[in-house]
């Protein structure tokens, strides 16, 4: 009897049978928590606009589109209460009487176009400008024009008073050929340019010229404009073939953008790429945009429309899936990195 419960005492016990259910880890069902950014369109409260325009002899068509169609550009501007200056300037650099100086409209007797004029006289006054001829030389100094123009001794000389260290400058260049400039080079003209304003948000430069590979229309041929598109790239700011009939819909957008509204959209939250929609409300009129019209930048959290520029008061809706709870406040810095 002793004998029983000693070898009782040495049996190990088996709590879990191999038999027994196995069990499965089921957390709570916590859903994907998705975020709606609504951003809305704003403008800037000053901005000087510098047009450069080829003033050669193949340009009588280009400078004729320009001026039937600046009324879609020059309405972001007039009556709208922004301070503005908008200037034009030849691609000449060989005839002192132009390099860089702004064209004055002599009824008016003044060099650049401000919101002191009145909407019609503002664009009848660009029109006179810009009817340049095509006179100038054959030699098209684009680049060279707007840093003369902007730089001394036009800057306190005959073109005081046209560029503000407070506003947002523009440069808007139109061309059938490449640009024949020397000096500045095309990078030290956009270190320069870029080093003008404290924000990148504050410089932009425009180019309707002639696309990669050249193009060809009614007017004739167009000469790739290497270096404007390059330009356009470093700087930011819209490029359009200058071969298109139809310039209306590139004028507006340039106005849009030149009056200080933004294509590139910060997100708060960092986001599951692959689920991000972006809508426009434009007075209750609300326009889905498709993925072929935007870029998600991971390194700048930021959504960048292409070509699209929203309206003044327009309400940008950015709705995605959080990948992460951390708030980026504004976007994430140059150097942040998104894990994936």
């Amino acid at each position: 009897m002793v004998l029983s419960l000693v070898l009782l005492g040495c049996i190990e016990t088996n709590l879990v049978s191999p038999n027994a259910y196995e069990a499965q880890y089921n957390p709570p069902d916590l859903g994907v928590e998705q975020q709606v950014d609504n951003i809305t369109q704003v403008t800037v409260p000053a901005v000087d606009v510098l047009w450069v325009i080829d003033n050669s002899g193949s340009m009588q068509e280009e400078q004729t589109l320009v001026r039937e169609n600046i009324d879609d550009f020059m309405r972001y501007f007039t009556d709208s209460g922004l301070d503005y200056h908008v200037g034009v300037v030849s691609t000449d650099m060989a005839n002192r009487s132009e390099s860089g100086q702004l064209i004055q409209d002599d009824s008016k007797g003044d060099r650049f176009i401000t919101s002191d004029y009145s909407a019609q006289d503002a664009v009848e006054s660009f029109k006179e400008r810009a009817n340049l001829g095509i006179r100038g030389s054959s030699n098209e100094c684009g680049r060279e024009a707007a840093y003369t123009a902007l730089t001394e001794p036009l800057l306190s000389g005959v073109n005081k008073g046209f560029y503000r260290e407070g506003a947002v400058v523009s440069t808007i260049v139109i061309s059938d050929e490449r640009d024949w400039s020397r000096d500045p080079t095309r990078n030290e003209f956009e270190n320069w340019y870029n080093s003008l304003k404290a924000e990148d948000d504050q410089t932009w430069f425009s180019a309707i010229v002639g696309p990669q590979g050249g193009c060809s229309s009614r007017n004739g041929d167009a000469e790739e404009g290497t270096d404007y598109l390059r330009l356009v790239e470093g700087i930011g700011g819209i490029s359009y073939s200058i071969c298109e009939s139809d310039w209306s819909s590139v004028l507006e957008e340039l106005g849009m953008q030149a009056a200080g509204l933004k294509r590139e959209f910060f997100l708060s939250l960092v986001p599951v790429e692959s689920t991000i929609k972006v809508t426009v409300d434009t007075d209750g009129d609300e326009d889905k945009k498709g993925k072929d019209e935007w870029v998600y930048d991971p390194a700048r959290n930021s959504i960048t429309f292409n070509s699209f520029v929203p309206e003044p008061l327009a309400v940008v809706s950015i709705t995605y899936d959080v990948l992460s709870s951390a708030s980026t406040e504004g976007g994430l810095s140059d150097t942040a990195v998104v894990e994936e």
